[in-house]
């Protein structure tokens, strides 16, 4: 097939590097426009419905919202995996997890049907929100609006009105939260003791107020019906009738009068105060000087994130004309900045990289022709690799990057291998003694019989350089093939990771095989055009030093003589790489946190803390963070808004710190962490954004084993799963069970007393309708006033729930009349009530956790599930070991078993490339030496940081496989008479493939790759490491570090270990006759003899 390929490459040479030209100038087109993110997409396949029901507890949520949506709408849709909710004061958020592969425009659409039906729900709350799906990291940018002239409710107007909808109209947003958002209302309030003494009730001002307006939402109000105005007809014309509102201000509605007063005529002002106002807030803006709103936009998922920065600012900018008087500040949280900076320093040193590869290619060969063929051939397999990419649909991020830089490595190992062959080919040919070598390929080519006559024509010449470039390539071709494949299968577990690792892992080895793909096609058809256009003058040999040449021959026979302590070295370096690769990768994060000059401070405060307090203290913090040398701008959100990606209250709070560009990183990051610890009562956590989202991610199935007990009644459910861990505690291998419990807050009950409800004669309901108007408020109707629609909401004044106290005076109408306190005629109580409720397919439950001590998962489950047997738990109740553990369980065995297939795939692929099992097994036992020095180098540099770190073994195994291919191969080939070796050797071992003599040489050509490959391929790493800036120091330096120290064992490996073993074994040539048997005196005896023939 080589030789197929390298004739269309002479013959269509023209059209190839036309065509490679071309795809140089598609990279550059395509490469800024390409969508580039920090980190993969690794989220399962999910949907979020939100409803906010403002007012509510969490128990509450749940009872009206969460349950009803879970069990009677959402459980059972297709292709649904697990549901899991959370409910929260004033808000649910459930989450509907789907199988992988499933269709998620299809799975929206099936959810979207049942939600048809959630007009049926109580109506507490806002319709149900079904969440647009957003990226892993789908924050792209955070924008503070401020202004000491404009007031807050005025910038909300516009943030919900104006700058809203035109930021969501810019492509890839997915949404846009507005923290600190104050909708503006007309507010109606009253006091029951104004009331009292007016002899109004409070169901006379609901009614009012709603039907004072156009539209209400209160269904027993005339107002919810309000009509169309109709048309004024005329003989020839036709008019519509329009009514205007005459309530455009608090003052306007303040003189509507009251309906059914007895008594002289009262309007609305006599007896409530009407004012602009707003909502109770869930969240707001962290600020430090001017009032603030932050508006936070999230992306869909593979959106680029480049692309829509640039677009939002560019309508930000249309939008300042109407913003006059309020600052916007875009700073606070723009990850496109680092992945600019990022791309910018990686570019820098790719380009480097790859102009300091032809260089050193250039003055090793001494040839200027050949460092302008690896330059080229190298910048087209990096191009196409990226093009292939996009192709298939993968982005560009730092894992597959990590993929690309790797392969690359590969590959310039293979172009040095070529460039070798070809140059070998061509000297052997000017010499006259390898006219015969390149007469056959392996595709039958020969050199025609003008070869053989003497022939020098042009055509002749020409067909005889097409030979030799054939043969070359067939020699190295093939065995940087049976490589590919060979990294192709160690790579294939990885393919059936689950979870988290695999969104992580599969992109990086699609990259790195895609990359390795491209490469040799590449290589195929560009190498020889080139070589045919651009080689053609006589090669001189490369420079390498002579002390090296000698000193590994040297080397190879001291460890021939010697190789009970060569094979005894070798072995355990061999088995301390085995070893210690899975021992330096325990406990190692997937990918390393990269050095984002955005730092994240999540904290909380205790369950129950005001929105007002939390907002001091994170102001009082933002402040102090601001004053730490090296930090440039501070800025947050306490609580939650609408439709954001947080669900949580009032407590908790983010504060998004940006260091300067020149800062010091570390010194930065521990300053503000000591600053976030020295406040009590407040739990933070430091971290980036990627790498909270993937602790978010990951801290699902975080503990090392549980049960989960579901139930009911919270205090029922407690003690069954206090049973639970009773069970547990005596169960051999689980260590210190302990339940995991929804944190507490206080809650002010109102519980009813019926007997002293119907002395007073009033109902539950009165009573809860009542007090829910006076302390949250209700809807009654709506103002629309160009093109944006204002709620009016009757309420009572904030005395009425500013204490406890007030809210046990609260006065409730009587149906007959009168009043009574709410205290006599139900308890109003502070208890303590779980801040979150959580369902894992539609019930609550309670974790009980434990640490594995000496067990395996399944033995473990096996017991606890025999004691789950043998209790009895109360009706509704039941408990079971999440599902997860049993898939991890099935996952670790799936891959060990394909690790197994894969390592007997690769032993037959060796057999394949070298045609005997005994030698095949020899190299197959002898790879993991290449590993050593990766393994001693990360060692002494601190341990592997992250499983990405992984893939470099992986990429040194595969040039080991083709470097000993390659050095068999030449070993089972008889020596060629201008051989220093064989100058050396005896008249009858010269011709005798296998031989020591051939081993010996076999050794001797494969120094010049070897020593050169090793050489450019670790220069080509460091421009990557010393411009490539975080992602540099963070991602590609482990990366190098393993390959530098692989370099030197792989070198080890090849030139001494391996030749040393092929003498005591036999090479497996193909004269001989039986190639599973030793050659000759077998042992220590054979190895003496083979010795004793030079």
């Amino acid at each position: 097939m080589t030789g197929l390929f390298a004739r269309w490459s002479f013959q269509f040479r023209l059209l190839i590097l036309a065509l490679a030209a071309a795809i140089i100038a598609m990279g550059f087109w395509s490469f800024p426009r390409s969508s580039v993110d920090a980190l993969p997409e690794f989220e399962p396949a999910q949907i979020e419905i939100q409803t906010e029901a403002l007012g509510l507890s969490a128990l509450e949520v749940e009872q009206f919202i969460t349950s009803p949506m879970e069990v009677d709408f959402l459980n059972g849709v297709a292709y649904l995996d697990e549901i899991r909710s959370e409910s929260v004061p004033g808000l649910s958020s459930i989450q509907l997890l789907f199988e992988p592969g499933t269709d998620l425009p299809r799975a929206r659409q099936l959810v979207a049907e049942r939600l048809v039906q959630a007009h049926s729900l109580p109506k507490v709350s806002t319709p149900p929100v079904l969440m647009q799906p957003k990226s892993s990291t789908s924050r792209v940018m955070m924008v503070r609006l401020s202004s000491s002239e404009v007031p807050l409710m005025d910038m909300s107007v516009l943030a919900r009105w104006n700058i809203k909808p035109r930021l969501m109209g810019v492509p890839g947003v997915a949404n846009l939260s507005i923290w600190g958002q104050r909708e503006q209302q007309m507010q109606v309030e009253v006091d029951p003791q104004a009331l009292q003494a007016r002899g109004v009730t409070l169901n006379q001002v609901i009614r009012t107020t709603g039907n004072a307006v156009w539209v209400s939402p209160l269904t027993f109000l005339q107002a919810s019906t309000p009509g169309t105005g109709g048309f004024l007809e005329t003989e020839n014309q036709r008019l519509g009738i329009q009514h205007v509102l005459p309530i455009t201000t608090p003052s306007d509605l303040a003189q509507v009068s009251v309906e059914n007063v007895t008594g002289p005529p009262l309007v609305l002002g006599d007896v409530a105060t009407v004012r602009e106002n707003h909502q109770p807030l869930i969240g707001d803006a962290v600020v430090d000087e001017d009032p603030a709103l932050m508006l936070v936009i999230e992306k869909f998922p593979d959106a680029n994130t480049a692309e829509i920065t640039a677009a939002l600012e560019a309508a930000l900018d249309d939008l300042k004309p109407g913003l006059s008087g309020i600052d916007v500040d875009t700073s606070v949280y723009r990850p496109a900045s680092f992945l600019e900076s990022a791309m910018q320093n990686l570019g820098m040193g790719f380009i480097a990289g790859l102009f300091l590869t032809a260089l050193l290619l250039g003055l090793f060969f001494r040839s200027w022709r050949t460092a302008l063929v690896a330059l080229i051939v190298l910048a087209v397999s990096t191009t196409a690799a990226f093009l292939t990419l996009s192709v298939l649909g993968i982005g560009l991020n730092i894992v597959v990057f990590a993929g690309l830089v790797l392969a690359l490595v590969v590959v310039v190992t293979d172009l040095v291998t070529d460039l070798n062959g070809l140059r070998r080919r061509r000297e052997l040919s000017a010499s006259g003694s390898g006219r015969r070598a390149a007469t056959v390929s392996s595709n039958g080519i020969t050199d025609g019989e003008g070869a053989e006559d003497g022939s020098n024509g042009p055509e002749a010449k020409s067909e005889l350089r097409l030979v030799l470039i054939s043969a070359a390539l067939q020699q190295t071709r093939n065995a940087i093939v049976f490589a590919g494949l060979t990294m192709a299968l160690v790579l294939l577990p990885v393919l059936f990771l689950a979870g988290v690792n695999r969104a992580l892992f599969v992109p990086l080895v699609l990259s790195f095989l895609v990359a390795l793909a491209v490469a040799l096609l590449v290589a195929w058809l560009l190498t020889p055009a080139l070589a045919l256009t651009l080689m053609a003058g006589e090669e001189r040999a490369p420079r390498v030093p002579g002390r090296l040449r000698s000193g590994i021959r040297t080397a190879t026979e001291r460890s021939a003589a010697k190789f009970q302590w060569v094979l005894a070295a070798g072995a355990l370096l061999a088995i301390a790489a085995v070893a210690g690769i899975p021992l330096l990768a325990a406990g190692q994060p997937s990918v390393t946190a990269l050095q984002d000059r955005i730092l994240l401070v999540q904290w909380d405060g205790l369950a129950g803390t005001s929105n007002s307090e939390m907002s001091r203290i994170s102001a009082l913090a933002g402040k102090e963070l601001s004053d730490v040398p090296g930090v440039a701008n501070v800025g947050g959100h306490v609580g939650r808004a609408i439709t954001s990606d947080r669900v949580v209250g009032p407590n908790s709070g983010e504060l998004w710190v940006t260091m300067e560009a020149d800062a010091d990183y570390s010194s930065v990051a521990d300053a503000v962490g000591e600053v976030v610890a020295g406040y009590p009562g407040i739990s933070g956590s430091v971290a980036t954004y990627g790498q909270n989202r993937l602790d978010v991610e990951r801290s699902r199935s975080q503990h090392e084993f549980s049960v989960r007990v579901f139930g009911v009644d919270p205090q029922v459910l407690r003690d069954t799963a206090e049973n639970v861990r009773d069970m547990m505690a005596t169960t051999d291998g689980l260590v210190d069970p302990q339940l995991s419990l929804p944190r507490l807050q206080p809650i002010a009950e109102i519980e009813v007393d019926l007997d002293k409800a119907q002395q007073a004669g009033v109902k539950p309901g009165d009573v809860r309708r009542a007090a829910a108007t006076l302390l949250q408020g209700v809807d009654v109707g709506f103002l629309f006033e160009q093109q944006k629609v204002f709620q009016v909401v009757v309420k009572g004044t904030d005395a009425s729930s500013s204490s406890l106290t007030s809210v046990q005076e609260l006065l409730i109408d009587k149906p007959g009349g009168g009043h009574v306190r709410l205290s006599d005629v139900a308890d109003v109580r502070v208890t303590p009530h779980e801040s979150v409720i959580t369902h894992t397919d539609t019930s609550r439950h309670i974790d009980v956790v434990a640490k594995l001590d000496g067990r395996s998962v399944g033995d473990i489950t096996s017991d606890v599930n025999s004691g789950l047997a043998n209790l009895e738990f109360p009706m509704e109740y039941h408990a079971q070991v999440p599902s997860q553990y049993s898939e991890q369980q099935n996952t670790a065995q799936l891959v060990w078993a394909v690790a197994g297939a894969a390592l007997l795939g690769i032993l037959v692929l060796l057999q394949t490339a070298l045609r005997s099992w005994r030698v095949a097994l020899v190299v197959f036992l002898a790879l993991p030496l290449a590993l050593a020095g990766g393994v001693l180098a990360a060692v002494l540099t601190g341990g592997i940081v992250s499983l990405v770190t992984l893939l470099a073994f992986a990429a040194l195994l595969g040039m080991a496989v083709r470097d000993s291919i390659l050095l068999v191969r030449r070993a089972q080939t008889p020596l060629t008479t201008d051989s220093p070796v064989s100058a050396e050797a005896p008249e009858e071992s010269r011709l005798q493939g296998g031989s020591r003599s051939s081993i010996l040489q076999a050794a001797q050509d494969r120094l010049v790759p070897i020593f050169i490959g090793a050489v450019v391929s670790a220069a080509f790493l460091i421009p990557l490491v010393v411009l490539g800036g975080s992602v540099g120091r963070e991602i590609i330096l482990p990366l190098a570090i393993v390959i530098w120290g692989g370099l030197v064992t792989h070198a080890l490996l090849v030139l001494v270990i391996l030749p040393t073993l092929l003498i005591l074994f036999g090479t497996g040539a193909p004269e001989d006759e039986d190639l599973l048997k030793p050659q000759g005196p077998a042992g220590a005896a054979g190895l003496r003899e083979r010795t004793e023939v030079s």
